[in-house]
């Protein structure tokens, strides 16, 4: 059927943040089901559970409470729930709870034969999982590594798509900017990069600390500020190059295609992490290059 043109199509989102709902969900069911890999393995997904009987595998609840009144052969993950225990209840692998408590037996210690990790222990868990060789196993960690980086790219889409909203116009001069000089951005970024940190690195090496810190930080905020506005506007160009589309009604649907692309692009082991950091250090450079997507005419009145 054709569409006049500016008509909605009724499947396009009418609401950038409900698209970035939807995909936050849906990491969170997709670090969910990446557990049941095992036989005999329990996910939750909001309904809590109890193990009143063994369990061969795993369990794993998202938004749920988790009551261990039995064994459980392998690891407990709970994410935004708590972990409690009952006469009886043990488990032979590793607890993970984050977003909740863990509460042993009454006068009992915890039984549990693996380690116990919280969220104080996730970034020993993600630089252990950073030295590791993809196709080396290591159980936990990846999991919990697969459900950070999962739940780190959902909040990438609501940010890009939270700037799309607020500052449509800017993007979309940012984007055509990076589609007519790619290899001026890279290295327009790459020069960036390095401008930032080793001008952070020479105040703090060379200015009084009251100084030195407040300049740090405001070098790192510009290069936070800049890698997340040049991101979006290469998901909005990759987008509408896949959509073959520039109109604004279909810039929230390009941004999360261009999205869709890089995020499972970067989900490759290896690959994914080089043409991430590519695309970031791009990313830099088109934010700088378009002056955050300032017009390059003003007009006089």
């Amino acid at each position: 059927m054709n569409r006049r043109r500016g008509e909605r199509h009724p499947l396009e989102p009418t609401r950038p943040f409900r698209a970035a709902l939807l995909f936050t969900v849906s990491a969170l069911l997709a670090a969910a089901a990446s557990a049941q890999s095992a036989n005999g393995s329990i996910t939750s997904v909001r309904r809590d559970v109890v193990v009143s009987q063994g369990v061969p595998g795993r369990v794993v609840a998202v938004l749920a409470d988790v009551r261990v009144a039995a064994r459980v052969s392998g690891d407990v993950i709970v994410w935004g729930g708590n972990v409690s225990f009952a006469p009886g209840g043990s488990v032979a692998g590793d607890v993970l709870v984050v977003g909740g408590n863990i509460e042993a037996p009454a006068g009992a210690s915890l039984p549990v034969e693996g380690r116990v990790s919280t969220p104080g222990s996730l970034l020993r868990i993600y630089l252990s999982e950073m030295r590791r060789a993809p196709w080396e196993h290591s159980g936990l960690e990846a999991t919990v590594f697969s459900g950070l980086h999962l739940l780190a790219l959902s909040v990438w889409l609501a940010v890009a798509l939270a700037l799309l909203w607020f500052f449509a116009s800017p993007l979309s001069r940012a984007a055509m900017s990076a589609e007519e000089d790619w290899s001026g951005s890279l290295l327009a970024g790459a020069l960036g990069v390095l401008s930032i940190f080793l001008a952070a690195g020479a105040a703090l090496a060379l200015l009084p600390s009251s100084i030195a810190v407040p300049l740090a930080i405001f070098f790192g905020a510009v290069a936070v500020v800049a890698k997340v506005f040049g991101m979006a506007a290469l998901f909005l160009l990759l987008g509408q190059k896949l959509l073959r589309s520039v109109a604004p009604a279909r810039r929230p649907a390009a941004l999360a295609a261009g999205f869709a692309v890089l995020a499972a692009v970067s989900l490759l082991p290896l690959v994914g992490a080089l043409v991430w950091s590519i695309a970031s250090i791009v990313a830099v450079g088109v934010a700088l290059i378009s002056r955050f997507g300032s017009p390059r005419f003003r007009v006089a009145f």
